[in-house]
């Protein structure tokens, strides 16, 4: 029998349950699951740009764990991508840090260039 996984911590919910492909109604579209703690590990080394150290940190995790989180989350959006497939946000076993969210204020608009950069990537 396998151990119980232990509940990650994630911050506030994704602004969406749903992405897809313009043009086409949701329900012709074939979906694919992004859990909950998938998408805070994207948002915490892919948008945030912290090392997975300090984002296994965050969401109370080993870096190890964070690491396979991560890999699956990539591959889920990925496949949503490239197969144009409906990418629904939701479940995942985490519970919310104490006192609500993270703190993170929403801006109504982000410009792409204006994200912050992980101060080791090379991209320009």
């Amino acid at each position: 029998m396998a151990r119980p996984r232990k509940p990650r911590t994630v911050g506030d919910d994704a602004p969406a349950s749903y992405f897809k492909p313009q043009g086409i109604p949701l329900v012709s579209l074939s979906e694919i699951v992004l859990t909950l703690d998938g998408c805070e590990a994207l948002r915490l080394v892919d948008v945030e740009g912290l090392d997975q150290q300090e984002a296994a940190r965050r969401m109370n995790v080993s870096r190890s764990t964070l690491s396979r989180i991560l890999a699956e989350a990539r591959r889920t959006t990925a496949t949503a991508i490239t197969a144009g497939l409906a990418l629904r946000i939701e479940g995942g076993n985490v519970t919310r840090p104490k006192g609500g969210g993270c703190g993170h204020k929403p801006k109504d608009t982000v410009e792409l260039g204006s994200l912050p950069r992980n101060s080791t990537g090379s991209g320009t």
